[in-house]
């Protein structure tokens, strides 16, 4: 089970930190959240939370790693959603 633990995190983890800063830099520059589409924000937001708050009640390891830097990033996207629109 931890390799499968290992792999799921690093694919998971490979995802937000792939997709997530790029956006919130682009959106840094631009000082706009233009095309972002504000539904996929909250939905970030909530499912990331709420995975993190389970993976570190659980506790699981795996889980509280993978989804916790999601959670703080679509955090950071939510709050430039509210700042630049």
């Amino acid at each position: 089970m931890p390799v499968i633990g290992i792999l799921a995190t690093v694919a998971s983890l490979m995802i937000v930190l792939l997709g997530l800063p790029a956006q919130i830099i682009n959106n840094y520059r631009r000082k706009s959240c233009e095309g972002l589409a504000p539904q996929l924000v909250y939905a970030a937001v909530c499912t990331y939370t709420l995975w993190a708050i389970y993976g570190w009640t659980k506790p699981d390891l795996f889980l509280a790693t993978a989804q916790t830097p999601g959670c703080i990033l679509s955090l950071v996207l939510l709050y430039q959603l509210v700042k630049y629109r």
